[in-house]
């Protein structure tokens, strides 16, 4: 029946060969058949003919077939599957959670549609329940699940463990009342204002002529305006950008002038990579009086599953979030903005391993909503969408450079040579000084690497990174004084020599950050020093010190009111040698990220980089809005067919679970396969890895021969654990 309609069913009864024990395959997935439905008569066209079911249970007259995509199956069983609607689940409908038997189970599913007739010949059996008449997973947001799935080689139903908050039954009959009593204030509201807009029409204020608005840190990226005017149009092309901020723009100033500048009846989706940035941007929200939400992963299941109700319900419209928000239901969603997007926080560990950026470009196709990055540097797979015409580049006005950020300066050779021995340590006198002239007018910041990389083979004389010559990945030692080795390929390189200097001398590069505290406190007994990041953990904004020290790991930077008035980013040599393909591209990045935190020049802001001056990465942060740099890093990209030239899949598993299913791949021509190569960590002993290489433009191909692989070795039952992960991060 219809929704709200007459509770008209048609009854079945048990048949002979219902009677029987059913066979292994009906068992829990399609129970016994029993007789058909009579006929519906004629004034019921709706109705479905000759409807088969399961004995013991009635059926909706009109759209009786519910087709349901259910959420944990087995790979190769993740596919719609139909049952019949029953009296006490005629109420459901596309979008809502039901429970139904599967395998013998009570499986959770995400009701697709109804129909009149069933796509099989095979018996139905019953929805067993509606959980909530909540349309959870509306069909834009379940077409979105089902690219996500296609472009990861992943399964609809754990893209849809991923949206999907578990239902908290309190915290839905909470909601439930507070929303009813929120409409009942509101109409009595209404009802007020317009009983005194009846009464005395004249007393209705005048609107008063806006003063002008002061400039903003947003009015700087003309294209900006551009883009919000378009956010959320029905008609013409998505407008998506990415804007590379200036350090004197603060994001959250310029997230919070985009979010205020759209209409009150358009949603926003803010995407941060951790909690505090989240905090940062909602105290200056909050300062604004603009009503947001924060639906974070760290929230306990009760409070998270009553804000994903409110956010449902279209209660606010202005959501804030890490990477588990990315599929947070906005009523109206016209704007999407991802901070600083290529953090590795931004990256899914669940499968099917979605980035939060593929997440973001699949919603915003979807429902048309403006799609803006925001970041202090431009990452490679941005820059490879701007390439491609996908994302518009938002560039500044031009203003004097003194004004936008602070005095960059990398201790190059003259630094070191007028200093004496002192300039070629890893902290020369230059470093102190910087920090005593900062700590003078406030607090200073100093980064050092984190502790946790892995270390990394260098060239003991010029410091060229070692790498494979068959497939470009960085290499390591294998224990202490073995040889050199590929972690992709397995190559053993025992005649390696430097490519740039042609020496056979290599180092390890190993960096530790507590010895760095240890020295400033001596340098500086009476300043007050501070830590964070690390085995240390956060900071808050508010516990800087006034004048104090913070040494900081990349990322964990507190952020304080006024910013810092120096900076020192100590051992950056070693932040470049860290053992990944992408390692310059990142160490920009985290330096980007803790020069914003800096004043600016004007206000005597100064950064100090210790390292090799004529690095590219380390020249990249003393030019101002350079391309040179990242220019050079796609050129090598493109030379090494490394990513975004190329598109990478990772199998990793049991060791001879994944030679098998590597084995039984009919990959498409132009796939190079790397491996499988036993993994080295004894935490991973007896598992493999390998690595597939295809050009771009088939990397559909690639993803659905290994959905389909996986499929049928769910199938199959195959023993052994494998993990297939498309584009991985950290593959090279």
């Amino acid at each position: 029946m219809r929704p709200g309609g007459g509770a008209q069913a048609l009854s079945t009864t048990p048949s002979a060969a219902a009677a029987g024990e059913p066979d292994e395959a009906q068992q829990g997935l399609f129970a016994p058949p029993a007789v058909a439905v009579p006929d519906p008569p004629a004034e019921h066209p709706g109705r479905a003919r000759d409807l088969r079911t399961t004995a013991g249970f009635d059926v909706v007259a009109e759209r009786p077939v519910a087709s349901v995509r259910l959420i944990g199956v087995l790979p190769h069983l993740d596919r719609p599957f139909e049952y019949a609607v029953t009296p006490a689940t005629a109420a459901a409908e596309a979008g809502m959670r039901v429970r139904v038997r599967f395998s013998g189970k009570d499986t959770e599913g995400i009701v697709l549609g109804r129909h009149a007739e069933p796509t099989t010949d095979r018996a139905l059996a019953p929805l067993a329940r509606l959980v909530s008449d909540d349309v959870v997973v509306p069909p834009a947001m379940m077409r979105v699940c089902e690219e996500i799935a296609e472009r990861c080689a992943g399964t609809v139903g754990d893209v849809l463990r991923l949206a999907l908050p578990p239902r908290h039954a309190r915290a839905e009959k909470a909601d439930r009342a507070a929303a009813e009593k929120a409409a009942e204030k509101a109409a009595e509201e209404a009802d007020q204002a317009q009983d005194e807009q009846a009464e005395d029409p004249a007393d209705t204020p005048a609107a008063d002529t806006p003063p002008s608005a002061p400039r903003r840190p947003g009015d700087r990226y003309p294209g900006l305006a551009a883009l919000l005017s378009r956010a959320g149009s029905p008609e013409g092309p998505v407008p998506r950008a990415h804007l590379i901020l200036d350090a004197a723009d603060p994001w959250t100033i310029v997230a919070a002038d985009a979010i205020a500048d759209l209409g009150p009846d358009r949603g926003a989706l803010v995407i941060a990579p951790d909690g505090r940035d989240v905090a940062r941007l909602a105290r200056v929200l909050t300062a604004r009086g603009i009503d947001h939400e924060i639906l974070a992963g760290a929230e306990g299941p009760e409070k998270r599953y009553r804000t994903f109700r409110r956010i449902l319900r279209g209660a606010t419209r202005v959501v804030l979030g890490n990477r588990s928000a990315a599929f947070a239901p906005v009523q109206d969603l016209a704007l999407i903005i991802c901070v600083d997007e290529a953090d590795d926080l931004l990256e899914e560990p669940r499968a099917p391993y979605p980035h939060t950026r593929t997440v973001l470009q699949c919603r915003s196709a979807e429902e048309r909503s403006a799609l803006l990055f925001l970041s202090a540097s431009l990452s490679v797979p941005l820059r490879a969408l701007a390439d491609a015409g996908y994302l518009a580049a938002l560039e500044p006005v031009p203003a004097p450079i003194t004004q936008v950020r602070p005095r960059i300066v990398a201790m190059d050779e003259y630094l070191r040579e007028r200093e004496g021995p002192s300039g070629r340590s890893r902290m020369p006198q230059e470093a102190l000084r910087v920090l005593r002239r900062g700590l003078a007018h406030g607090p200073v910041l100093v980064q050092v690497p984190r502790s946790g990389y892995i270390p990394a083979i260098s060239c003991t004389f010029c410091g060229t990174r070692a790498r494979c010559p068959t497939c470009s990945a960085p290499l390591s030692l294998r224990g202490r004084g073995g040889p050199l080795h590929c972690a992709v390929c397995g190559k053993r390189e025992d005649g390696y020599r430097c490519p740039e200097c042609d020496r056979p001398e290599v180092r390890a590069v190993v960096i530790g950050s507590t010895r760095t505290a240890e020295e400033l406190h001596r340098a500086f007994p009476h300043a007050e020093l501070v830590l964070a990041g690390g085995a240390h953990g956060p900071l808050e904004d508010a516990a800087v010190p006034k004048h104090g020290i913070v040494v900081a790991t990349p990322g964990a930077e507190p952020d304080p009111a006024g910013g810092y008035a120096a900076a020192l980013l100590l051992d950056a040599d070693a932040m470049l040698a860290r053992a990944a393909f992408d390692a310059d591209v990142e160490a920009v990045r985290r330096w980007r990220n803790a020069i914003a935190l800096v004043r600016s020049a004007e206000q005597d802001g100064e950064v100090l980089v210790v390292g090799t001056s004529t690095l590219p990465a380390i020249r990249e942060l003393v030019a101002h809005r350079s391309r040179v740099f990242i220019d050079r890093v796609l050129e090598d990209r493109r030379d090494l067919d490394l990513p975004p030239f190329a598109r990478v899949a990772e199998v990793m598993g049991e060791r001879d679970a994944c030679r098998r299913f590597v084995d039984a791949l009919d990959l498409p021509g132009g796939t190079d396969v790397f491996g499988p190569v036993d993994l080295e960590r004894p935490e991973d002993a007896g598992r493999a890895r390998a690595v597939l290489r295809i050009a771009p433009e088939r990397a559909r191909e690639l993803a659905a021969v290994l959905r389909a692989a996986v499929a049928a070795r769910s199938a199959r039952k195959d023993r052994g654990s494998l993990r297939v992960r498309l584009d991985p991060p950290d593959v090279f």
